[in-house]
């Protein structure tokens, strides 16, 4: 992979030297080519199976479970349980019942960890007396990628099993994203590059002794120049958000102040159009808390504010309405702007994608703002909603769980 990324790299750099483009190509293709190199590169640590050495009795299988291994089982980093032959939970350490939110001891295995393929592993442990090991996902509202150790353990001379689990899945879901971030990148910027490089060939072809012309490419070239760096940011911004979609955040957030920055930041953009940005008055800081991460929530706001003033007309008004309920918290932004076509609203949230009405009004956007509000909302256990009628305008609504609420 390196070689075929420093391959496209001096091929980039022969075509950009030989036709005397500005400098600046030059160095967004170095970034771009070393971003791509570096997430290639970087390996994901893995996990070694963990090898547990227990007292062994003259019987290979047989493990002995003493007052010696205790300290072993009750401080070990990794979720551990013992468990009899009808499947009951004898025992679990501090890590397997905060792996699972309570204390498991006496429940039933498959009401704590529901997988076909950790029973069948622990059926074959007790009947062959082996060490079973087997990988499985626990199917939730976040998916759970875990490795599973069984082993048969003896204690006063009955037989038992000890689990042994390592959530895998962080590790998952890092390859996964820094796959589909090389595809994905690599697959919108070829738009950019291939224009630029066309662009460039004219220049240093057809139009060299015509300098309106020269002028006239070197502005789209710069365009597409400056696309490219808004795709690298807002992928780079996105596979951020999905690298830490499975961690939940529990900061206490002012959501309030949250769009209140978001405001500030797209405030210029917005006097340029004269468009006005208000709140519903009956909330004031310190008084809406969300449990979240404010970096995430601020860029919430600050995504559906940049897509609100982009595609409204000049002298229109944006609304941001706070609704305080029992357990969530919720939020609308609304517009004034075009509006987005029926059949689009399932899809505008959707990596890369743009309607057509959007189309008219932003031709270089990347096409990310809302995949990324998807995914923040979605890793805050949030939901968003879209109504939106074409020429009229749009309305998104988020809710967001209180802060204190199921934390």
């Amino acid at each position: 992979m390196s070689s075929i990324i420093a391959f496209a790299f001096i091929v980039t750099l022969l075509v950009t030297l030989s036709s005397g483009a500005p400098i600046y190509i030059l160095l967004v293709s170095l970034f771009f080519y070393y971003l791509i190199y570096y997430l290639t590169s970087k390996k994901v640590k893995e996990n070694k199976k963990l090898v547990i050495k227990l007292n062994n009795s003259k019987q290979e299988n047989d493990i002995f479970f003493s007052e010696k291994n205790n300290s072993i089982f009750t401080q070990n980093k990794f979720p551990m349980l013992i468990v009899n032959k009808s499947f009951t939970i004898e025992s679990s350490n501090m890590a397997f019942n905060s792996f699972i939110g309570k204390d498991a001891k006496g429940m039933n295995l498959s009401l704590c960890l529901r997988s076909n393929e950790l029973n069948d592993a622990l059926s074959n442990t007790f009947v062959n007396q082996r060490i079973g090991d087997i990988n499985f996902i626990i199917y939730d509202q976040v998916h759970k990628y875990i490795q599973s150790q069984v082993f048969p353990i003896k204690i006063k001379n009955e037989t038992y099993a000890l689990i042994i689990l390592i959530d895998e899945t962080s590790e998952k879901v890092s390859q996964k994203v820094k796959s589909d971030f090389v595809s994905n990148v690599s697959h919108e910027l070829k738009t950019p590059l291939t224009a630029i490089i066309g662009f460039i060939e004219t220049i240093n072809g057809p139009a060299k002794d015509d300098s309106i012309k020269k002028e006239k490419f070197l502005k789209i070239i710069q365009s597409e120049a400056e696309r490219m760096q808004r795709l690298v940011n807002d992928t780079l911004s996105l596979t951020r958000v999905e690298e830490s979609q499975y961690q939940t955040p529990n900061e206490k957030v002012d959501l309030w102040l949250c769009a209140s920055s978001a405001i500030d930041s797209v405030r210029s953009l917005a006097d340029k159009k004269r468009i006005k940005i208000s709140f519903n008055e009956e909330y004031k800081a310190g008084v809406l808390y969300v449990r979240g991460n404010q970096d995430q929530i601020t860029e919430i706001f600050e995504n559906l504010l940049d897509n609100a003033i982009t595609y409204s007309s000049e002298d229109t008004r944006i609304k941001i309405m706070f609704f305080n309920k029992e357990k969530t918290i919720k939020f609308k932004v609304l517009d004034q702007g075009c509006g987005i076509q029926k059949d689009d609203i399932v899809r505008v949230s959707e990596r890369f994608f743009r309607s057509k009405t959007a189309n008219k009004y932003k031709k270089n956007s990347s096409g990310l703002g809302l995949s990324i509000v998807k995914h923040i909302v979605k890793r805050h256990a949030g939901n968003l909603y879209i109504d939106s009628e074409e020429g009229v305008g749009s309305t998104f609504s988020i809710d967001l769980p209180k802060f204190g609420i199921n934390s």
